[in-house]
């Protein structure tokens, strides 16, 4: 533990100002530091607390017996402080009081009832001894802190002889060490995806931008003439004004420096070949929660779908909100101005870990789907507030509309069969054909399997069933079970019946003498003009077209369904 010199501190006002301030910032998460240069009004800290009481911190360096004079200078804060009527008065000072201190102190709520506590010496020390890295900045020279980091840099020239032990416990004081080089940023290390090592550095507290902020000055450069630099520049003045994350090629930079806390050794010129901005992003808790919508020409939402943001960034005129819809397929950017009532929306498809149910997709395909050039998308966020814009070009094209109007059929097609399954991650033509033709047949409709002509082999015992050809054109009934299948996944549609009408087959003396010799004959069976031969389920079929046994089958299987007009095809 780093030991601090009140004494010398008592010396150096600021020194002990500084100290403390930062101390009270890390203890007080609300807390706000006041400088004092201009006057600090009676408030050297102070902070609103989550009950929204203002509580007012003063700071004394006294070390030695609080005399008459310090008194008088304690009450003489103390009255400037009671003009902003606190709920609460703390004195900070590095003092073990005597009984006779304390007695004072408690009678100064007699005419200031708002007085609340003395933090002294003892209640500093407690404080400090868990943030050493506050201490060595405020207090230890660069000299003597660098005494104490000789041993560490002996150490880490040696060789690991202790393997990886020995390894992990460098690893752990250097990173307990790169703590404590600033009382305000902590630093991470890592590897860098190019090679090298990458250093992170990051704020102990978001308010250290008011106490001892990193500033990179330079000038950035965009030719009017260069339609990719007014690109970047857009993007750039985006990132500023709403928050965000925009990249910077070194063609745009010139004179860049950085100034920095001196103990980060950071500051000086910066050759830069690339700049990345990212902004800092507060995580939402609880998400805030909208509801996405393309809406009609009715005023009512051709289709919407829940989405939750889980981030936020700011920036100098607006923030970005960073969320997805529930299923993980779009990732979606919010940018909002709340003082010139405007937002912006970006939605980005993304690749998800596990491919979802039409039941669960579609919802998001079918607003990318409606979302084209001057359709109306309205976000309405569950705290009752509704954003509204028209659209400039569409979201999608064609071949996407194509492929949502494939997942609505699919997913007909599982509620149908009451079978359940993912969309594949790829779709052949073959597959996108089947699914039409099944999503088809359980709607009811007939589906057309070609013209013909349609050969059969007739075996010597069935040689009688020629004689029905002798009557002209003939109906022809096939009934059998159909499997829907995409991928490894089945779905059973139930008895399908195939049928058309035929003509008298062409060379059918010859075919009968093939029979009298006890020999199999293929029969060639011709389709009249314009006729095709089509696919139904059974239970759609006309009931005229069924011979008895299938018609009794569909009775059965099909009970109370409707037998009307279904278009019979050409005879």
């Amino acid at each position: 533990m780093v030991m601090v010199p009140w004494e010398e501190l008592q010396r150096d006002e600021k020194r002990y100002a500084a100290l403390v301030s930062m101390l009270l910032l890390r203890l007080r998460p609300r807390a706000r530091v006041v400088e004092g240069a201009g006057g600090d009004g009676g408030k050297d800290a102070y902070e609103y607390d989550e009950d929204n009481q203002l509580i007012i911190y003063e700071l004394k360096s006294f070390t030695e017996r609080l005399t008459g004079g310090r008194r008088t200078q304690v009450k003489k804060s103390l009255m400037t402080a009671a003009q902003h009527q606190p709920d609460a008065w703390d004195l900070v000072v590095p003092v073990r009081p005597t009984a006779g201190e304390w007695s004072w102190f408690d009678g100064l709520r007699k005419d200031y009832p708002f007085v609340r506590s003395l933090c002294g010496l003892d209640w500093l020390n407690e404080k400090l001894a868990l943030h050493d890295d506050l201490v060595r900045a405020a207090v230890q020279g660069p000299d003597g802190y660098l005494l104490d980091r000789i041993a560490d840099a002996r150490a880490e020239r040696d060789v690991l002889l202790g393997g990886v032990p020995d390894l992990a416990e460098r690893y752990e004081v250097l990173m307990r060490r790169a703590s404590e080089i600033s009382p305000h940023y902590g630093l991470t290390v890592s590897h860098a995806e190019e090679g090298g090592t990458e250093i992170a550095i990051a704020a102990k507290d978001p308010r250290v931008a008011d106490v001892a902020p990193i500033l990179v000055e330079g000038e950035l450069v965009f030719s009017e003439d260069d339609p990719v630099g007014a690109e970047v520049r857009s993007r750039y003045e985006r990132a500023v004004f709403y928050g965000g994350d925009v990249d910077l090629p070194g063609a745009h930079l010139r004179g860049f420096r950085l100034s920095a806390p001196p103990e980060l050794g950071i500051s000086g010129p910066m050759p830069l070949y690339e700049m990345r901005i990212r902004s800092h992003r507060e995580p939402l808790v609880p998400a805030l929660c909208a509801q996405l919508s393309v809406v009609g020409a009715s005023g009512l939402p051709l289709q919407s779908v829940p989405l939750r943001f889980y981030e936020r960034s700011r920036g100098t005129g607006g923030a970005t909100l960073f969320g997805s819809d529930v299923a993980g397929l779009i990732e979606v950017q919010a940018r909002l101005a709340p003082g010139a009532g405007t937002w912006q929306l970006d939605v980005t498809s993304c690749e998800p870990l596990e491919y979802p149910t039409p039941a669960t997709a579609l919802p998001v395909l079918q607003v990318m789907a409606h979302a084209r050039a001057g359709a109306l998308v309205r976000m309405t966020f569950h705290a009752g507030s509704t954003l509204e814009s028209v659209l400039d070009s569409d979201w999608t094209d064609d071949d996407f509309r194509s492929w949502v109007g494939l997942c609505e059929d699919l997913r007909f097609i599982q509620e149908a069969t009451n079978t359940t399954f993912p969309i594949p991650s790829e779709m052949s033509g073959a597959d996108a054909s089947g699914i039409r033709q099944a999503a088809r047949l359980l709607r009811g409709e007939a589906v057309s399997l070609g013209q013909g002509p349609l050969t059969s082999s007739v075996n010597p015992d069935r040689a009688g069933a020629l004689d029905v050809f002798a009557a002209g054109q003939q109906r022809l009934v096939l009934a059998r079970e159909v499997t829907f299948q995409l991928g490894g996944w089945l779905a059973p549609l139930g008895t399908c019946v195939e049928y058309c009408v035929v003509e008298q087959p062409s060379g059918l003396a010859h075919v009968r003498d093939e029979m009298r010799s006890g020999r199999s004959a293929s029969v060639r069976l011709s389709l009249p003009r314009g006729g095709r031969v089509y696919r139904r389920l059974l239970k759609h079929m006309p009931l005229e077209w069924l011979p008895p046994e299938l018609a009794a089958r569909r009775e059965v299987n099909a009970a109370g369904a409707s037998s009307g007009p279904f278009g019979e095809p050409s005879r």
